[in-house]
């Protein structure tokens, strides 16, 4: 990818942002949970956002890149990606091997080639600007990662070591700042001269659908719903199906299952969520974090279906346990039932589960329970032969046949 002529004039943007970074989401440090292990990619956006606000005369507090890191405990996540991509004017991908086997930002490139697709506007592709960010295996070399080298193939240590290398090293500060140039010239040159317009694009889930049969990792609910509770419990905590449950009530944008998803999809685990009602056997084949609220335990026949779930927990699914502390009624029963499913987990010769009464310690203990979850997993399931479909990795530039899952990503030049 060669620069497209000289610095823009400093044109305002009127609608969304300048640019949209996409990258592989990073399993956290379990030796300690509190170390950022997506620390230089937050650098770089901060770098990149920098750097175009230089060149187009922006405010310090104009925000000109969207980063999902940016995203409040509460948000409705995949709304808010949905519409920082149908509002954004260049995508930004950053490659590594984790990027192109993982299917959540596959899924977001997919939804934003889709919205350029149905662009009238010339020089539609230009608009992705992919960047080496890890070294790439030579055979997983496509079209679009080579044009990640071509950002920068001539500057020292780019191709052999990726930008995340240079960004790290104080050593390759002057060829980091060099490429991180060309990177925010050719998206302020790119959004001023061939300016898209906002559109709907479909959500990543959409794009990326998981079935039970092929998931990696499941979200399992043990909650009631909103039949089988009083009717003066807080409105919007209980609905028609346990997994539309909000512990958090109008705090939370999202059902409690689809913040775990989403992190698990983040992490490269295609995912599926279900009741523990519909479990089945599923818990057997995949690690899950289970969803547990102790109300569930407030009625005889709730206790005795847990209790048959618990009895047969295998160590690969985490329990947790979730109950809102602003909840006038947690004081009282709340905290009954709870420490009734603690006693039910000792019988079951399990260890204590986490419990959790807030929603930003919810969501941000997510990445640590997915990742033990799946550690357990890797660690203690039997190894057998296994009869479920083979699924293909999503690969960039490479059509998969017909009906496969998951839907590959056709190069569209």
């Amino acid at each position: 990818m060669t620069g497209i002529g000289a610095a823009a004039a400093p044109v305002a943007i009127d609608h969304g942002t300048y640019f949209f970074l996409s990258y592989a989401h990073s399993a956290p440090m379990l030796e300690d949970p509190r170390l950022d292990p997506d620390h230089w990619v937050k650098i770089f956006f901060g770098d990149l956002s920098a750097a175009v606000r230089g060149r187009v005369a922006a405010p310090d507090d104009r925000q000109v890149g969207f980063f999902d890191a940016q995203l409040s405990s509460g948000a409705d996540w995949e709304e808010t990606l949905t519409s920082a991509l149908g509002n954004t004017q260049v995508f930004v991908p950053l490659y590594s091997p984790g990027y192109l086997s993982n299917s959540w930002p596959l899924g977001e490139l997919e939804a934003f080639r889709r919205r350029l697709k149905a662009s009238p506007i010339v020089e539609k592709y230009r608009h992705i600007v992919p960047v080496l960010w890890i070294p790439l295996p030579s055979w997983d070399q496509t079209a679009e990662t080579r044009e990640a080298l071509e950002l920068a193939g001539d500057v020292a240590g780019y191709a052999e070591n990726g930008l995340r290398a240079l960004c790290m090293l104080a050593s390759y500060r002057a060829a980091y700042e060099e490429i991180l140039g060309r990177i925010a010239a050719e998206v302020t040159q790119i959004a001023q001269r061939y300016p898209l317009p906002p559109s709907v694009v479909p959500k990543v889930a959409e794009v990326r659908h998981t079935s039970r049969a092929d998931a990696q990792f499941v979200v399992v609910v043990a909650a009631p719903t909103g039949a089988e509770v009083p009717a003066e419990r807080e409105p919007g905590v209980y609905a028609e199906r346990s997994e539309q449950w909000r512990p958090f009530g109008q705090d939370q944008a999202l059902p409690a299952a689809k913040y775990v998803a989403s992190t698990a999809e983040r992490l490269g685990l295609a995912t599926h969520v279900t009741s523990f009602a519909d479990a089945g056997d599923v818990m057997a084949r995949c690690p899950s974090v289970l969803l547990i609220d102790p109300w569930i335990v407030s009625d005889s026949a709730g206790e005795h279906d847990l209790a048959l779930v618990l009895n047969r927990l295998p160590q690969w699914v985490i329990p947790l346990v979730v109950l809102n502390k602003d909840d006038p009624l947690t004081a009282a029963d709340g905290n009954h039932f709870a420490e009734r499913v603690a006693q039910m987990l000792r019988r079951a010769n399990r260890p204590p589960a986490k419990r959790v009464t807030e929603l930003p310690e919810f969501v941000r203990i997510m990445p640590e329970l997915v990742t033990e979850a799946r550690r357990q997993y890797l660690k203690n399931a039997p190894v057998v032969p296994s009869d479920r479909p083979r699924v293909r990795r999503p690969q960039l530039g490479r059509p998969e046949p017909s009906g496969s899952t998951p839907p590959g990503i056709e190069e569209e030049r």
